[in-house]
């Protein structure tokens, strides 16, 4: 047999598997493809997002970053969001492309934080998850700062990690990179503040424990002092305003729900079971599942650990002793931790179970979740909240000379959004008013826990005097715009 016979006569070799990192890339595909569905929502824009477009991303940019008159400014995000409708024109897509473009952004970061406290294998299941995660295809599809805060979080842990860890050149780059990442996070969202907190609080639990080295004890407050002045710098034209609007208490004197820790918990829970598989069964498996990660990360990476928990701690805290609204779209800078979290608590548990087929059977039952989470996917490309579709109802079924009017938080959108003539009842009386010269009467409302809250007496009339006429469901909790008729 001559030699090229025998060559095309030998079996061909064994094909080696792709290495993990060729994972990522499908993983930011998906992510991209999921986010990219229906970014728009058919216009279904929520009340912050419209604050947003009317209030900063419609104005000049040199008036973007000298305002700072609620905290519904996002000063990063409005300044790449009027960026993006300027390139592409003003439309929700345009809106919410810098969210979905930094949420796509985060499940990289969280297989580069995942791979420097865990295995690859770990950072890109927890990076997979994530890509086919509900809540993060909704919030990526938000258009506020949420993604970008999630992004800070992670890229300023990680540095954080080599500002105690690392020696050398290394660490002293970790400490400029650090304090650009959480300077830039701050600007983003001035709760980024309590990221920063919460790590100087584990450096000092550290330093209290000895677990530093002479080095390394005095890089983080230098990584601290430098993300502080940047972040001055960053926030100089607004400063002043930024310090009366933070120290304005949040609906002072009102004793809405939205501030009570059991609201905050069983909200959690009912935004976790829209988005988790097998409902309130698969949010309890989740977290016998992390509690087995906790305890992992506890013995194994403890430092890791305690700077991915105690700021969500330090911010939990302060919305409390601050008596600020328990929004629980605050943590979701954590949602990169909890997944890693996840994904360990996972395999640990089946490290118990099947020693021998632990890491196949968690990475089988890893990706199963992934692609069972897909089915809870599409809900998040609903309207958040649906202000056109009530309108469009009320508009079909008033007759000439039927009073349309608005309330509380459907006054904005109606008004300076959507540009109606409606008018507004800002109390009882002003709607009893309005009432009595029309024969028919329609009130669009939402957010009905609010408006108890705030108006009590607006409220019970529309409770006793009004009928259900419509209800236009939304994503977002308690958001559904309800269409109440009078004759």
């Amino acid at each position: 047999m001559s030699p090229a016979g025998a060559a095309a006569a030998q079996p061909a070799a064994p094909t080696a598997p792709p290495p993990a990192w060729a994972w990522l890339a499908p993983i930011l595909l998906l992510g991209a493809v999921l986010r990219a569905v229906r970014l728009g929502g058919g216009g279904g824009l929520w009340y912050d997002e419209i604050t947003t477009l009317v209030n900063y991303v419609q104005q000049p940019l040199a008036r973007i970053v000298t305002t700072y008159d609620s905290q519904n400014q996002h000063l990063l995000f409005s300044v790449l969001a009027r960026i993006s409708t300027a390139v592409f024109g003003e439309s929700a897509v345009a809106l919410r492309l810098p969210a979905a473009v930094a949420g796509v952004a985060s499940l990289g970061l969280v297989a580069w934080f995942g791979a420097r406290i865990a295995s690859r294998r770990e950072a890109l299941l927890a990076a997979l998850l994530l890509a086919a995660s509900y809540h993060h295809v909704w919030f990526s599809q938000n258009a506020r700062g949420y993604t970008l805060l999630l992004c800070g979080a992670l890229l300023g842990t990680g540095f954080l990690l080599d500002v105690l860890e690392a020696g050398g050149v290394r660490a002293r780059r970790a400490v400029v990179a650090y304090a650009v990442a959480m300077a830039l996070a701050v600007y983003t969202h001035v709760t980024a503040i309590f990221l920063v907190a919460g790590h100087g609080v584990v450096w000092l639990a550290l330093l209290a424990l000895r677990r530093l080295d002479r080095e390394a004890r005095w890089r983080p407050p230098a990584a601290f002092a430098l993300a502080g002045a940047l972040s001055l710098v960053a926030y100089a034209p607004v400063l002043g305003q930024m310090v009366e609007t933070v120290t304005r208490p949040t609906m002072a004197g009102t004793a809405v729900a939205w501030k009570t820790p059991l609201w905050f918990l069983a909200e959690t829970a009912r935004g976790l079971m829209a988005g988790v598989p097998g409902g309130v069964v698969g949010l309890a498996g989740g977290l016998v599942v992390a509690g087995a990660g906790l305890a992992s990360f506890a013995r194994r990476q403890g430092t890791a650990l305690a700077l991915m928990l105690v700021p969500v701690a330090v911010t939990a805290a302060a919305m409390l002793v601050t008596a600020h609204n328990l929004w629980p779209r605050l943590f979701f800078f954590a949602a990169g931790f909890g997944a890693l979290i996840a994904v360990r608590g996972g395999f640990a548990l089946l490290q118990r179970l099947v020693p021998a087929r632990a890491v196949l059977a968690g990475t089988v039952g890893a990706v199963a979740v992934a692609v069972l989470s897909l089915v809870t996917v599409p809900r998040a490309w609903r309207p958040k909240q649906d202000y056109l579709g009530a309108r469009a109802f009320v508009l079909a079924s008033a007759n000439p000379g039927d009073a349309i009017v608005t309330v509380d938080m459907t006054r904005f959108p109606y008004q300076r959004w959507l540009r109606t003539s409606w008018p507004a009842a800002e109390s009882d009386s002003a709607l009893a008013a309005i009432q009595a010269t029309h024969v028919r009467t329609w009130v669009l409302v939402t957010f009905p826990a609010r408006l108890a809250a705030v108006d009590s007496a607006l409220w019970a009339r529309l409770e006793h005097d009004y009928t259900e006429a419509a209800r236009f469901p939304g994503t977002v909790g308690g958001g559904a715009v309800i269409v109440k008729v009078r004759s």
